[in-house]
């Protein structure tokens, strides 16, 4: 259930792009400086899910980690009262037969059994995010995966290392009904067939540490659009930039989002740039 919880929080910012105006170099490790901190910090672009061959913490990474007091990723999923709120909004409190149509009804119930082995019948409390979710989950085709941010904390509490969170999951939560009603995700769930071939290629670009490219592979209209936009990156992007200042104040910190919030004129790198922070990729 814990892993369920994390991809609704995660996934759908794996999809998301911004326009450019300056290239990023190619690296998912990013240090950030300034006259004022008296260590550095650091920001690293994740892919949320990944299968289990594919997945690995690269060394410069690790030795990110090591020198930072804190871990903070887009919420803490260490936050157990948090987790058990967010399994309740999981459950719509309604049925997914009674808000959908009879056309709807049927094109899901067979898209489940095909992928999931389940009926529209055996999750037919969940939210339609939550069903969207189990389906990108099962777009990657490995039967065992991991997730940044549970190996990530999992590091963390095996150095006795701080965790937090750069907005609350409920927010996060909030933020994701907002970009994405109910028509927009559904038309998600009826590309499907689509997710399966953009996973490919996001991976094999993060791999390669290509943020360019997966940046440039991502920005599909079918998968996001300008709302989308504004509440996934434009919105949250703009809150993290505001925080992080006073947290590196304090601490230095190993900040961990999903790479498609550190490029483009509303991301996090610009906006850090902006207020005289040097933003720089560690090879």
């Amino acid at each position: 259930m814990q892993q369920l919880i994390i991809l609704i929080c995660f996934i759908v910012s794996s999809f998301v792009a911004n326009a450019q105006n300056t290239k990023l170099e190619n690296s998912v490790l990013w240090k950030i400086e300034h006259k004022d901190l008296q260590k550095p910090s650091y920001l690293l672009g994740t892919v949320h899910i990944l299968c289990k061959d594919d997945f690995t913490i690269p060394e410069k990474v690790t030795k990110a980690f090591n020198e930072t007091e804190r871990l903070v990723l887009e919420v803490d999923m260490s936050d157990t009262k948090a987790l058990m709120a967010a399994q309740q909004k999981m459950m719509s409190g309604g049925k997914l037969t009674e808000e959908l149509s009879k056309e709807q009804q049927t094109y899901l119930d067979n898209l489940l059994k095909k992928e999931l082995n389940m009926s529209l019948k055996m999750i037919n409390s969940y939210t339609l995010m939550t069903v969207y979710t189990l389906l990108i989950q099962q777009s990657y085709d490995c039967p065992l995966k991991k997730m940044y941010e549970v190996e990530l904390t999992s590091l963390a509490k095996a150095q006795n290392k701080k965790v937090a969170g750069l907005e609350t999951l409920d927010g996060q939560l909030d933020f994701f009904d907002k970009a994405y009603p109910k028509d927009f995700l559904w038309q998600q769930i009826e590309l499907f067939d689509a997710y399966k071939t953009e996973m490919e290629e996001m991976v094999t670009s993060y791999k390669k540490e290509e943020i360019q490219k997966l940046y440039d592979g991502m920005n599909d209209e079918r998968f996001f659009n300008e709302n989308a936009a504004y509440w996934m990156l434009t919105v949250r992007n703009t809150n993290w930039s505001k925080i992080m200042p006073e947290m590196m104040k304090k601490k230095s910190n190993l900040f961990a989002v999903g790479a498609a919030h550190l490029a483009g004129k509303n991301g996090v790198i610009e906006l850090l740039r902006k207020q005289g922070y040097t933003v720089t990729p560690v090879f």
